[in-house]
């Protein structure tokens, strides 16, 4: 219980006090900075894992020490940038915004957190079991590999589990857990925790507080915050974020990302404000309420390198994540420049040039990654309905997996909700606009093929990926809906209404949100197979103290024998499900029938390779024949003859050899 504790705060601590520090010297308070800290964290713990590799330092342990150091550089940088303000000069008065947390918005942020950690919980059961998915093998064993490689660098940190071979990963998600004390398993148990069940609503939290607020948070509208405690109360009643991905779909980074959207828009929101309508100068034209929206926001030198710094921290999470900012983004540019524009003058010119510059970055980096971009706009996969896409979506239905369309369709609360705001609320256009949008891109990406069908390849052509960008700009709009409601019908009456159908579209999600955790958690209902029984778990972890530390085994990965390295330490010829490197003597020893004679090809791919051992996984005649999960690439490594093996250790239904047949 004491490491899971640990894990717990830990990872919460990694994720939100670097952030939290920045964004409240950048001049963010409040519910913002809350929102804001995520994404900062990951800019932060991204930044240190390339530092560390390129200093030559091991990320554990030092990686709390360089983290450290990047956060107070980072915060040096925007303590300076905050007195270049142009508003710092003498007779312009300042301010940071409230720095109290409204109690109507925290009770609705403590109901999201605990509505969500029950279901999550329900789902997982133990803490230290293993989740098994196609993915989750690769992020348990990049946990590992970081730990005893040392490098956790995203441009190669997880060279190890590709036969050597260095590739890009995004591996802020790895990281962090791998910073954390217990064992990889239940190290990553703990940070979906914590980002499903605390990062996300804090984060919605900010956002709508942002977004209802219009800037003024010295000056908070109770009806207001009582929207946005209620629209904070949504977040645990959508499961396209964070369910989906961290259950059935098992994209842990790219849920990380996702989760640093709100920040990210809110820093994006503060920007903009801190920019006047018009006026070039802004401290002598601006009416009140436009000096307030001013001083409440951190200055347009500090803001802009906060929502960059944020921006990147998302990126750096997953690099997806540079899509959907373009997604949800466009609207509150296309609101900047319009601002801009109309000014005329030197503002005009700035936007122009800052917008011909972003093109040609733009232009200029897709021109570098085109084999990359061919490669993603070029990727394939099954088209499906677009009805059934269009309904998923606006009921916020599952949309991966064999829990599909499954669930009460309370998401007609949020959708209905939003519709209220797009109809009544002129101020909520711009979110309808990156609704929409994203709606469409949904659609199009889950519907029928077609050559346009191919603009969701960032997205893998996955519609449940692409469902969170419908989520966040729906939840704002909700809660704008809320916010009109309380308007126009004040009194006890509406709120009760209100208060009990936003609570029971949360709860009523509580049997989804947990089945979606159990689908990779509970050994019997796997979504796509059982990889590893309960009992072969725990016979992996005590492999580690059986086996010398340079053993390397060979095993199926998709028999559970990956999981040796997360669970025990111990090195594996195959540690992911997908192919080993094509040309490799991995890859050479899966396409072949085994021979095991001194001098023949396998016995020297298996001296290539290192590996002395062989584990081999047999579940026939017991409750797990019908269960596991089917062989792929290596249903030859999975049935080796023991002949020419002395037995090392077994339990039930698995085993591991000592391969003697090669000679020493």
């Amino acid at each position: 219980m004491i490491h899971i504790v640990a894990d717990l705060l830990l990872a919460a601590a990694l994720l939100f006090a670097p952030g939290l520090l920045l964004a409240r010297v950048g001049g963010v308070r409040g519910w913002g900075a809350v929102s804001a800290a995520v994404p900062l964290s990951c800019a932060v713990i991204g930044t240190a894992e390339l530092i560390a590799a390129a200093v030559g330092r091991a990320w554990v342990p030092w990686g709390w020490a360089v983290a450290a150091t990047s956060t107070a550089a980072a915060a040096c940088v925007l303590a300076v940038a905050r007195s270049l303000r142009r508003g710092d000069r003498p007779g312009v008065r300042q301010r940071s915004g409230t720095g109290r947390i409204d109690l109507r918005v925290l009770a609705g942020a403590v109901t999201a957190c605990l509505l969500l950690a029950a279901g999550m919980l329900a789902g997982t059961g133990s803490m230290s079991a293993p989740a098994q998915a196609f993915d989750i093998v690769f992020h348990l064993n990049a946990v590992q590999a970081i730990r005893q490689g040392g490098n956790a660098s995203s441009l190669g940190g997880v060279a190890a589990l590709y036969q050597g071979t260095p590739v890009y990963y995004p591996t802020v998600w790895h990281g962090t857990v791998a910073l954390l004390p217990a064992g990889a398993a239940l190290a990553s148990n703990a940070m979906v925790l914590v980002v499903g069940a605390l990062a996300w609503p804090l984060g919605v939290a900010g956002l709508l507080v942002e977004t209802l607020d219009g800037g003024e948070p010295s000056r908070p509208d109770p009806r207001r915050r009582t929207a946005a405690a209620l629209g904070t109360v949504l977040s645990a009643a959508t499961v396209g974020v964070p369910t989906v991905l961290l259950g059935t779909l098992a994209v842990w980074p790219y849920a990380l990302s996702v989760t640093c959207l709100p920040g990210v828009l809110v820093l994006a929101l503060r920007l903009l404000r801190a920019l006047p309508a018009g006026a070039t100068d802004a401290t002598d034209t601006a009416d009140d309420g436009e000096r307030e929206r001013m001083a409440s926001a951190p200055g347009p030198l500090a803001g802009t390198l906060l929502l960059v710094g944020a921006a990147g921290g998302a990126v750096l999470a997953h690099g997806a994540e540079a899509f959907n900012l373009m997604v949800l983004l466009v609207p509150l540019a296309a609101v900047l420049i319009a601002r801009a524009v109309r000014a005329g003058g030197r503002r005009r010119r700035t936007a122009l040039a800052s917008l011909t510059a972003v093109a040609v970055v733009v232009l200029a980096g897709a021109w570098i990654m085109r084999e990359a971009l061919a490669g993603v706009l070029g990727y394939d996969r099954p088209g499906g309905s677009l009805p059934g896409t269009l309904g998923q979506a606006l009921l916020d239905l599952p949309q991966y997996g064999p829990l599909a369309s499954h669930g009460l369709p309370v998401g007609v609360v949020v959708c209905a909700l939003a519709v209220v705001a797009a109809a009544r609320v002129p101020r909520a256009r711009p979110w309808l606009a990156a609704a929409a949008l994203a709606l469409c891109l949904v659609v199009v990406v889950g519907g029928p093929q077609w050559w346009g069908r191919q603009l969701g390849g960032p997205w893998y052509l996955q519609k449940a990926r692409v469902q969170p960008l419908l989520i966040v700009p729906a939840l704002v709009l909700a809660a704008t809906g809320l916010d009109h409601l309380l308007r126009v019908r004040p009194g006890r009456r509406t709120l009760a209404v209100l208060t009990a159908l936003v609570c029971a579209a949360a709860v009523g999600r509580l049997p989804l949100q947990a089945d979606l955790v159990r689908s990779v958690h509970d050994a019997d209902r796997i979504a796509y197979g059982t990889l590893v029984t309960p009992e072969e778990a725990d016979f992996y972890a005590s492999l580690g103290d059986r086996l010398p530390e340079d053993a390397v085994v060979v095993g199926a990965p998709s028999r559970g024998a990956s999981y040796l390295l997360s669970l025990g330490g111990v090195d594996v010829v195959y540690p992911l499900r997908s192919d080993p490197t094509t040309g490799s003597a991995a890859d050479l020893l899966a396409e072949r029938a085994p021979d095991l004679r001194p001098g023949s090809t396998t016995c020297e791919l298996l001296d290539e390779v290192g590996a002395e051992y062989y584990l081999r996984v047999d579940r026939a005649g017991t409750v797990w024949e019908e269960r596991q999960a089917p062989v792929r690439w290596d249903r030859l490594v999975a049935d080796w003859p023991t002949d020419g093996m002395e037995p090392v250790a077994s339990t039930g239904t698995a085993s591991l050899w000592r391969i003697t047949a090669c000679g020493s």
